[in-house]
């Protein structure tokens, strides 16, 4: 008998969730009191919202984030700057010194040198010219820490305006397939009280000298490339998002076939950045245009990179009271979605596609742990445009978040609270079945605001006092659905 209620119950759950959208009155009485004595029930309680300022968050990516623009929806400014380290593969040789020798009277010379950075999307207007400098690291960023997006990496003394650098003036109008720009490193490098020709042949001389220290990356981030700081250092308008940042260098070949012909050629060596070593971003809001935002009491915010999230008191008390031996079967709750105030602006930031809910106290360790999100204290919703739920982000069902808080009743003043936190979300496909494997804090430029969850009696929720337009239809709720047998 308990196996036939156990499965009578899951088959309610399944049944009742499809139902839950709009109404479940008469749910109950329908398909199983007949069946084996089941009461079904449900309700909907208010939730309350707030904004809360990021600060920073943890930086742990393989893209990078350069440039300054300004959000036209909050006027709020990013920059984006950005370290990044190179790999070497141990294969990797310099073909042929003896014939680079050949070339530049008996030295091994590089003949041209830059950094090439590339990007996949770009933010703003790209047209506006832009500056940005790189400077050598004077150490490698270790990786047996974290690091979050508001790390100073001249004040921690990983690198100094003294450092060796070179400027390069760029925009972002590339309209090619490969979008990239470069930082030339072709002035002349010191090194150890040695002047070298570049970088390029800093790096060539270096291998001839101690080819030991391109083995292995460790060895060659510590003994002969520490990694680059890329940073904005002029212009407003626009950003990229960085996947691959390259360092190359070409040289010249001769070879004597005899006395009166040689063989002329030229050739290339690379270093990439790579999964196996650091690529982190440094990312700096207008920190009081932020706390302004999170103070206006007709929204909420998500905002990245390193932004603004919302917090959610979920009414935890009011939903298990009376219900405390009850099944919590379903719980659905929607965020909605407010407008832009001028939607058509090509230069508005994009709307959050992802967001995670994560209870407040587990923020910081979710990604810090890398942790996946359980459909138990964590979930991931999409933003959708259509459907039922309309303009919003919604999470189906996370009734069993509700009973994990309720059995932590009072445990800490976070006890009943989640924070809605944008998110990139990485896929890997096993077979036929496609699973999350990563969970980012989302860099990319993107903001929306969100209808404020007030227990306010008299807040109009159906207008945005920012734009005067109907944007819904009530506050923001938690409809839940209980099962529960009947005595006998």
């Amino acid at each position: 008998m308990k196996i036939l209620r156990l499965l009578t119950v899951l088959v309610i759950a399944a049944l009742t969730f499809a139902a839950c959208d709009d109404t479940t009155e008469g749910i109950g009485g329908s398909i199983t009191n007949k069946i084996d004595n089941i009461n079904i029930s449900n309700s909907a309680f208010n939730v309350t919202t707030k904004s809360i300022v990021a600060d920073s968050v943890l930086s742990r990516n393989n893209t990078g984030l350069i440039g300054k623009m300004k959000d036209p929806e909050t006027g709020n400014y990013v920059k984006g700057d950005y370290m990044t380290q190179l790999s070497v593969l141990p294969t990797f040789s310099v073909d042929t010194l003896d014939y680079i020798k050949q070339a530049n009277k008996g030295s091994i010379e590089a003949d041209s040198c830059y950094l090439l950075v590339s990007y996949n999307a770009s933010y703003g207007d790209t047209i506006a010219p832009m500056k940005v400098t790189a400077y050598e690291m004077t150490r490698p960023m270790s990786e047996d820490k974290e690091y979050y997006s508001n790390y100073d990496a001249f004040k921690e003394g990983w690198v100094s305006e003294n450092n060796q650098h070179w400027s390069s003036n760029y925009n972002l109008s590339n309209t090619s397939d490969i979008k990239n720009f470069k930082i030339y490193l072709n002035k002349k490098y010191e090194k150890d009280g040695k002047t070298y020709k570049n970088y390029g042949s800093y790096i060539m001389q270096t291998y001839a000298e101690h080819p030991e220290y391109f083995k292995t990356n460790y060895k060659f981030l510590h003994n002969v490339c520490p990694g680059f700081y890329i940073k904005n250092v002029g212009g407003t308008g626009n950003m990229a998002k960085i996947w691959n940042t390259e360092l190359i260098f070409y040289w010249t070949r001769h070879k004597t076939i005899n006395k009166d012909s040689t063989a002329v050629s030229i050739g290339y060596n690379r270093f990439d950045g790579t999964e196996e070593v650091l690529q982190l971003n440094k990312i700096e809001n207008d920190t009081e245009n932020l706390e302004q935002l999170a103070r206006q009491e007709n929204c909420t915010y998500l905002k990245s990179p390193a932004g603004i999230f919302t917090e959610v008191t979920l009414p935890i008390e009011d939903i298990m009271k009376g219900h405390e031996k009850d099944t919590l079967n379903t719980a659905t709750i929607s965020f909605p979605r407010l407008n832009n105030v001028d939607e058509d602006n090509p230069y508005n930031f994009a709307t959050p596609s992802t967001i995670l809910m994560v209870q407040k106290d587990s923020l910081q360790s979710f990604f810090e742990k890398s942790k996946l999100a359980d459909s138990r204290t964590s979930y991931t919703a999409s933003y959708s445009s259509t459907g039922t739920y309309k303009n919003a982000y919604t999470f189906q069902n996370i009734a069993n978040l509700v009973s994990a808080m309720y059995k932590n009743k009072g445990k800490g003043e976070n006890w009943n609270k989640v924070v809605l936190v944008p998110v990139n979300v990485i896929t890997t496909t096993q077979g036929y079945t496609t699973v999350i494997s990563k969970i980012n804090h989302d860099m990319s430029l993107a903001s929306t605001r969100l209808i404020v969850g007030t227990d306010d009696p008299d807040k109009d929720y159906t207008t945005d006092e920012k734009t005067g337009k109907k944007v819904a239809s009530g506050p923001i709720r938690i409809k839940v659905i209980y099962s529960k047998f009947k005595e006998e």
